[in-house]
């Protein structure tokens, strides 16, 4: 057949050719107009899933039935389907492919008591603690027991809850929206009042939450001592018929007190001021202990509440938004807002209801004070009579109702109430704003950054589903099939992460923006202390790595003061670099982000934030352990507890001298040292000279430095009086180990202290200012890039520091020193290598049970919870989490 033929043969008819709907009426037979149903006819929905149907009916009975929630730890805790057990699950890195996916179910799940059933579940705003209601009513709460995975029980008084257990603490700053000048993007960080008045537990660290039961009981339970809980008891209302029972029910702040909202089985709405005072005693040893009391005032009351335009939904969800916060600074107006949910989901049995589909109304009113008008006969009153005054009273103003075609199985509240998440049946979630209640969704802005759906994210619908929990920030879901499997999925970028530029289309301006968003929700979670693993797992693990820096530079720029402090004293360098929090969730995101495509070897991103995580955890473990005040830095069990992390933090040293050294011998003439570092740190990621020139980390090595010879001296006296063999052999190993090394440890101290001097010496001469500063430090940290102005500090480093600090050294030993250990190159060791604890810098061994960081795959001893408090201190506190700031997961 030759071309000719060929393209004959391959001709189709025009779209506009009659011949073409014959054909088509051909292919398809007599159902080709409307599949033979005749015209005008709509064909029936696909029919629920049973389970579905009774998941919405058991939300219209009850408000207490939610059996899937995803914690602010990152924790998704499920029912199983016989009531009987809590599983735990995880989003979890793979750290061979970057990729985000489920866990395998925890091996500590949380049995029901003999003869119970679990039937409903709630964790904590802080997601540490869970409390779990059962089939009878009684409340049982759990609170992590050393690591996200397993939980422990919390002894508390039994009671029946009928509404989900609040927290009554919740500070945290608020990220404008970002905005794009031109030149870069621009947001704030605002943060609350501290001094504002609010409802919490006074006392540090102890929790407390409400609920109320089904026949109008109000109970508090509060904590004075860590893991005991206590209970105070208040009446709403009485009752005499079920009808006068409580269904639903929901609590909101409102500065000074509580809100809250029942609603009946006689669909009535009731609407409560809660205050609650504390009473705080001084006792023994300095500690409060508190018996506090419960106030309740009724402030208004609806009758047979319903949706506006339907008689057969019925209520299944009911919340109350609180109004914004001052430091959100909305123009438009908003007041507390009382939001119900009445779904309908029809039966497939039942003809009369299955001729409409399933749908969700969404109600709302608004809290409004209002002054009642005087009747017109007030007004012939004698004029030297009394003014008749009116008391303002509370009303519930109904607000339109908003009508979604899906069914809606939950409602989150989110960042400061100024948005609301709708998880539907077919595992989307709806995000609609507070000010304007409208769906949020993008119109290709890409000057503005304010939400995840504005920026282009959103879900694709799958199958009906009956039990949906989403991340806190929405970007994840979690929902369970007809067999109980437990399928996560994220969020998409529907524009596609492929920037292109085809002189057709040009879609690199929503990529940025949606960078910008990521990194914003990122920096507003970790500000939060909430999970931002699901934000991170929204970027695909191919992604460029000119996006991969991108994202981490808005990171830090969003949620960093400062990253400079070159130009302060000594003193106020270190302690502003053990107080800044921040920059290290920054490093942590950048250490994940920091592989090389294809492979487990780390970029110089990734390099330079490992050093900086690890080196932050040490310093902040040597200034707890061994400061002057501490009563534990003679004590011989602290002591050979840091003897891990001391060796790490002399090895590190050795290691940057080395690498700087090797820069050193490998230049070429012509070459200067500015291009032989940055091809250096091309071909090997290595950030040595980084950590030196960049003041962080240059500060958090001088605390290192100047501590090592004050433990050594501490070691050497505590080795005669160590508490059991274990320890004195770790002691004289760390003793042994530092009388060995190729340097002096005075001129670590000076090394560090010149090199201080040459940068602070380049920065004055080449007046640089703040901001120039932090954008120089900013590309130091991100991208091993050497800026002009510190060139001079450069060359003084080379020439004359190093060569300084090599006269009286043993660089052939030095050559040779075993540094591959502190696992600076590779995110996952080699087969054959051995394995450290992750803290304790100490050799992992086969019988030991290990906790695991889902963010970088890093693992520790997971030691019993009854020896965790006989821990050293330092130790103790950093069993919470990983050095790269994440929670670990215990499988």
């Amino acid at each position: 057949m030759d071309d000719s033929a060929l393209d004959e043969a391959t001709v189709m008819p025009d779209a506009g050719d009659a011949s073409m709907l014959d054909n088509m009426d051909d292919l398809f037979g007599d159902a080709a107009d409307g599949l033979g149903m005749g015209t005008g006819v709509v064909l029936p929905s696909a029919p629920l899933p049973a389970s579905l149907i009774f998941r919405v009916a058991s939300a219209q009975r009850t408000g207490c039935c939610t059996k899937l929630v995803w914690s602010n730890t990152g924790s998704i805790a499920q029912i199983s389907k016989d009531g009987s057990k809590i599983f735990f699950r995880t989003m979890f890195r793979d750290q061979t492919t970057s990729a985000y996916g489920l866990s395998e179910e925890s091996q500590h799940p949380v049995n029901a008591p003999e003869g119970r059933q679990f039937v409903h579940l709630q964790f904590s705003g802080l997601g540490v603690d869970l409390a779990a209601l059962d089939h009878h009513g009684g409340v049982h709460l759990y609170t992590v027991a050393g690591a996200t995975g397993r939980m422990q029980l919390l002894p508390c008084d039994k009671e029946l809850l009928k509404r989900d257990g609040t927290d009554l603490d919740a500070v945290v700053p608020y990220i404008t929206p970002a905005t794009n000048t031109g030149k870069k993007w621009v947001t704030q960080m605002r943060h609350p009042d501290q001094q504002a008045t609010r409802v919490h537990h006074p006392a540090e660290n102890r929790n407390a939450l409400l609920h109320v039961t089904m026949n109008g009981k109000l109970a508090l339970l509060y904590q004075n001592d860590v893991g005991v809980w206590q209970v105070v008891y208040a009446e709403l209302e009485g009752w005499s018929t079920s009808e006068q029972l409580i269904s639903h029910a929901a609590f909101g702040e409102g500065g000074d007190h509580l809100i809250l909202v029942t609603h009946t089985e006689a669909r009535r709405l009731r609407l409560y001021k809660i205050a609650i005072t504390w009473n705080g005693s001084q006792q023994s040893r300095g500690n409060v202990q508190y018996v506090p009391t419960l106030a309740i005032g009724h402030m208004t009351m609806l009758e047979y509440v319903a949706p506006q335009h339907s008689d057969i939904a019925r209520l299944s969800l009911l919340r109350v938004v609180s109004r914004l916060p001052d430091i959100v600074d909305e123009s438009s107006p908003n007041a507390t807002t009382v939001l119900a949910v009445f779904t309908h989901a029809p039966i497939p049995n039942n003809d009369l209801l299955q001729q409409q589909d399933a749908f969700s109304v969404i109600a709302r009113w608004t809290i409004e004070s209002t002054v009642p008008n005087l009747h017109a006969s007030f007004t012939k009153l004698k004029a030297s009579g009394p003014t008749p005054v009116q008391s303002a009273v509370t009303v519930l103003r109904r607000q339109s109702d908003l009508i979604s075609g899906k069914l809606i199985l939950t409602v989150g509240i989110q960042y400061h109430s100024t948005a609301l998440a709708f998880g539907a049946s077919d595992g989307t979630i709806e995000f609609r704003d507070r000010s304007t209640w409208g769906l949020v969704e993008s119109y290709g802005d890409t000057t503005t950054v304010s939400s995840l759906p504005q920026s282009g994210f959103g879900c694709f619908p799958g199958e009906q589903i009956s039990l949906l929990a989403h991340s806190p920030d929405g970007s994840a879901t979690a929902t369970a099939k007809a067999d109980g499997k437990l399928v996560v999925k994220t969020m998409t970028l529907l524009s596609g992460w492929q920037a292109l530029d085809d002189g057709i289309s040009d879609n690199r301006g929503l990529v940025e923006t949606a960078i910008v968003c990521l990194a914003r929700q990122y920096a507003r979670l970790c500000s939060s202390n909430i999970s931002s693993d699901e934000c991170l797992a929204l970027l695909p693990p191919e992604l460029a790595p000119k996006l991969r820096l991108f994202f981490i530079k808005q990171i830090i720029k969003i949620m960093c003061r400062y990253i400079d402090v070159s130009m302060l004293d000594q003193q106020k360098q270190q302690r502003g670099v053990l107080s800044e929090p921040l920059l290290s969730r920054a490093m942590s995101a950048q250490l994940v982000l920091g592989a090389r495509p294809g492979s487990v070897e780390r970029t110089f991103g990734g390099q330079f934030a490992y050093c900086f995580l690890n080196l932050r955890a040490i310093s902040m473990a040597v200034a707890q352990s061994l400061n002057r005040e501490s009563v534990a830095a003679n004590r011989s069990d602290v002591l050979a507890s840091l003897a891990g992390v001391m060796r790490w933090s002399i090895d590190m040293t050795l290691y940057i001298i080395d690498s700087i050294a090797q820069i050193k011998r490998d230049m070429q003439p012509g070459v200067s040292a500015k291009q032989a570092v940055e091809r250096f740190v091309a071909e090997t990621g290595n950030p040595s000279v980084h950590l030196l020139l960049c003041s962080f980390p240059r500060v958090l090595l001088r605390l290192q430095i100047i501590s090592t010879p004050q433990y050594l001296k501490l070691v050497q006296l505590a080795i005669p009086r160590a508490n059991s063999l274990d320890e004195r052999q770790q002691l004289q190993g760390i003793y042994e180990l530092a009388r060995t090394i190729p340097f002096s440890f005075a001129a670590f101290p000076e090394l560090i202290a010149e090199t201080d001097n040459a940068v602070r010496s380049a920065y004055t001469e080449a007046g640089s200012s703040g901001e120039r500063r932090m954008e120089m430090e900013l590309a130091m940290m991100t991208e091993g890039h050497i800026p002009d102005e510190l060139q001079p500090a450069l060359v003084t480093l080379m020439d004359t520091i190093l060569p300084k600090l090599c006269e009286s050294a043993d660089m052939g030993k030095l050559y040779f020193w075993d540094t591959y250990w502190l696992g600076i190159d590779r995110a996952v060791p080699a087969d054959s290598a051995k394995r450290y604890d992750a803290i304790r810098k100490t050799p992992l061994n086969s019988n030991m049970r290990l906790r695991v960081c889902r963010r970088c795959g890093a693992q520790t001893e997971d030691i019993p919870q009854g020896q965790v408090r006989q821990l050293p201190p330092w130790l103790n506190h950093a069993q919470r989490q990983c050095y790269c700031q994440n929670y670990w997961w215990l499988e």
